[in-house]
């Protein structure tokens, strides 16, 4: 909470905000202590501060999709991915962890790239693991596109259509491909998308690439715009497609400075079918069963083998997030409430050596579920 001494005059972003954005609100003010001439430029729920126009909310007037209130500004909006973080949330909670400028953000369950945007527009360099493929391809293209100073021709997008049509990746290992020019992996990802919107939607391709070029076209004439009034250093980003268990065990103790991330839950979403559509096109029957195997809540196994396997690699997992994180650095964990995970999740937390410092509840906006609820555990080494 802000000192009673310190002088300021907040504008909250118009709407009324939840329970858990007035708390998140007030926690993220920590940073307007440590430099209160920045905030603006990092608060994820004011409109203004000491006078000043807010980044977020100017980054939140450039509309990417109209159904995600939170998530649907900028490169945000450019893909369906279930379960993904509210972008509005994960720059609050980026803000809590109080990190200097040469900071590292891990998050090793990446998916649609939400940590990593927000790293990215808040100056801060990233890190993101998935083992599902198109969530790695949407990453790298969500945050390296804010680094795109060009419009996307129509002609070229013609080129693309037809030269994706004949690709052939059978015999192309993925993380070759995933190390290709910024070009080449831009058109495979609207092409990717652009199958995903055929079969969601219906749509024939030549209009689904249309309605995507103009959207992209959009954003990155704003975004552009934008940048040559305001002053900022946009963050790098690594994505690393791979169990991520395996990876982190690539990096040396006490190398990053915040974690924030939201695991898989057990069996409730299978996030390689719901992007089937997509990695069919990228792999064969066989890569995609490995894939799934891999993958922390599979469905593969029956419920038994597959919940002692779900904990088995949580387990190993938290161990190394311990190790890697620096001390008195955080860990922002998201679970639903589901399944029991809070109650085995502390545990596991505890006796890993984390200090629990606090944990928030948050509804969730339009779940047509019971539990629809989830928690933000912080978590200090």
């Amino acid at each position: 909470m802000i000192h009673d001494k310190l002088k300021y005059n907040f504008e909250i972003i118009p709407g009324e905000l939840t329970a858990f954005e007035k708390k998140l609100l007030k926690l993220e003010q920590i940073r307007y202590i440590e430099n209160p001439k920045r905030f603006y430029r990092e608060s994820a729920y004011l409109k203004r501060v000491d006078g000043k126009i807010s980044y977020y909310y100017l980054f939140s007037q450039i509309k990417s999709n109209n159904f995600n209130r939170g998530s649907d500004y900028l490169t945000h909006g450019l893909d369906f991915y279930r379960g993904s973080f509210h972008a509005q949330m994960v720059r609050g909670l980026i803000n809590y962890c109080n990190l200097k400028d040469t900071s590292i953000i891990l998050d090793p369950f990446c998916g649609s790239g939400t940590t990593l945007v927000e790293a990215t527009l808040l100056g801060f360099d990233s890190i993101g693991i998935d083992i599902n493929p198109i969530a790695c391809l949407n990453s790298i293209i969500k945050t390296k596109l804010l680094k795109y100073n060009d419009a996307i021709s129509r002609r070229t997008l013609e080129y693309d259509l037809t030269y994706f049509n004949n690709e052939d990746f059978a015999n192309q290992k993925y993380k070759v491909i995933l190390k290709k020019d910024f070009e080449y992996l831009l058109g495979l990802f609207i092409y990717t998308r652009i199958l995903s919107m055929e079969k969601r939607l219906n749509m024939k391709k030549e209009t689904a690439y249309k309605i995507f070029l103009d959207k992209l076209n959009f954003i990155l004439k704003k975004y552009n715009f934008l940048k040559k009034k305001i002053e900022f250093n946009e963050g790098e980003s690594k994505i690393l497609f791979n169990d991520n268990l395996t990876q982190i065990k690539n990096y040396p103790n006490s190398s990053i400075d915040a974690i924030i991330t939201s695991p898989p839950y057990l069996n409730l979403i299978d996030y390689i079918e719901e992007d089937i559509t997509k990695i069919k096109y990228l792999f064969n029957k066989r890569e995609i069963q490995q894939l799934k195997t891999q993958s922390i809540g599979n469905r593969i196994l029956n419920n038994q083998n597959s919940h002692i396997d779900y904990w088995n690699k949580m387990i190993k997992l938290i161990t190394e997030l311990y190790r890697v994180l620096k001390k008195n650095k955080f860990l922002v964990f998201i679970i639903g409430n589901y399944g029991n995970m809070r109650s085995k999740y502390l545990s596991h937390f505890e006796s890993s050596g984390f200090n629990i410092e606090r944990i928030l509840k948050r509804k969730i906006v339009n779940l047509k579920k019971k539990d629809n609820v989830e928690y933000v555990f912080f978590l200090k080494k």
